[in-house]
């Protein structure tokens, strides 16, 4: 349990001696690497039981029929936003069918390989603010957004927060949208009592060093329908056929050609390894007690800052009364951009590593100057996190003393920066 209080993280002045604090630390430990070196010894490393078991673990963790693993979070995003252009997709009656030039509605604050993965499949992002004090999508500019172009909505669960969820998953139940939600950065965060990633038709995440599981790099994508896991699985690896349940019926119609090499879709390469996959069996069992620790983390800071808060100095991202997060990093809001400026830049002499809050606002990025995209009305709240927004990191394996250090450091530079403004 971290604990630590106010009166000692608010001394006046800085720390005695400057310290390192970094985004992220190593999570795993013999038992991941046992695991690998048993793979290796076993001679057969390309995707097999072990990613096969990870599968099923992660499935039931999530409480979910289906998750489909791949070797990044990227990747994740790739499949699934191709297995919506293929032609192979099953469509449910009400739904709208998925054609090439068809919209989907994205928040502005976002990471690139959301994006990215929606133009390379033939699809136009639109563009909708995101909230400034959550981070989150701006619900209410998604349903102004919906148009006779929209075929998807791609909701996206910013820094470990959520969405609000459930509102999304009635609008595109309403106007037969697909709904994915990209979860990279907040596996374990629930709303409502469910795991997010398992509300819309496809959910993503990813498994990167810095992310709250990691297997080495990897990722997932979990739907519900027993078509469209295995269209995935197909896609995953080729267009095979050989991967799939239904392998044995698909060469039975075709017994002029090879059962081993038959091909039935378009695909990539995206399979994990089994290093991989045995990485992923044991994080995940780690992942409650992870979480744990990043929240507790979180919460003592929150309760740390909440002077700079009241004062509108700087603002931790707001979680909803129905979300219960899974922290990735520690986000906030800064009155404006020169308070942001000064306080990064005091941060980095100090050794507290920090980061932009995603994207930013993605519409600026100047990639989008060639590409084919809308944005629906203004985007302020993206703006203002852009401009005014920064994080720091939290990981499992901080100590009451990081929190300490990193709480001073910060309350350090507001009582110089006010010094500075009350001798002016």
């Amino acid at each position: 349990m971290i604990q630590t209080s106010h009166a000692e993280s608010s001394q006046v002045g800085l720390p005695a001696e400057r310290r390192t604090i970094p985004l992220n630390v190593s999570t795993f430990d013999e038992s991941e690497i046992e695991k690998a070196i048993a793979v290796l010894r076993s001679g057969f490393v390309t995707m097999g039981k072990c990613c096969r078991q990870f599968e099923q673990d992660f499935s039931a963790t999530l409480d979910t029929p289906h998750s489909v693993m791949v070797n990044s979070g990227s990747s994740a995003n790739l499949l699934t936003f191709f297995a919506l252009a293929n032609p192979q997709l099953p469509v449910p009656s009400g739904k709208r069918t998925p054609q090439s030039g068809g919209e989907i509605i994205v928040p502005a604050v976002t990471w690139s390989t959301t994006i990215w993965p929606i133009v390379q499949a033939g699809f136009v992002p639109v563009f909708v603010d995101s909230d400034s004090a959550s981070l989150q999508m701006d619900v209410s500019a998604v349903e102004n957004a919906i148009g006779p172009q929209t075929v998807a909505i791609c909701a996206v669960h910013v820094l470990g927060n959520t969405v609000e969820i459930l509102r999304l998953k009635e609008l595109a139940d309403k106007h037969g949208l697909w709904l994915i939600e990209d979860t990279c950065e907040s596996l374990g965060a629930r709303y409502s009592g469910r795991p997010v990633g398992t509300f819309g038709d496809f959910g993503t995440f990813s498994f990167y060093f810095s992310h709250h599981i990691t297997t080495i790099e990897g990722g997932m994508v979990v739907t519900r329908t027993d078509e469209c896991a295995e269209l995935l699985r197909c896609m995953r690896a080729h267009g095979w056929a050989r991967d799939l349940k239904s392998a044995d019926t698909i060469a039975s119609k075709h017994s002029d050609l090879d059962p081993r090499f038959l091909f039935v879709n378009t695909g990539f390469n995206l399979r994990p390894t089994e290093i991989n996959g045995a990485f992923g069996i044991e994080q995940l069992k780690k992942l409650e007690r992870f979480n744990g620790h990043r929240n507790q983390a979180a919460n003592c800071w929150l309760n740390l800052f909440s002077d700079l808060s009241e004062r509108g100095l700087m603002v931790p991202m707001q979680i909803a009364e129905s979300a219960h997060p899974a922290w990735f990093g520690f986000p906030v809001v800064c009155d404006c951009p020169e308070t942001r400026n000064g306080l990064r830049e005091h941060l980095t002499r100090w050794g507290v590593e920090t980061r932009p809050i995603i994207c930013g606002n993605m519409a600026r990025q100047p990639a989008m100057n060639h590409i084919r995209h809308r944005v629906h009305a203004e985007l302020k709240g993206a703006d203002r996190i852009m401009d005014c927004g920064l994080y720091w990191g939290i990981h499992p394996q901080m100590t009451a003393d990081d929190l300490t250090y990193v709480a001073q450091v910060v309350h350090g530079y507001f009582e110089q920066a006010g010094s500075l403004r009350n001798a002016a």
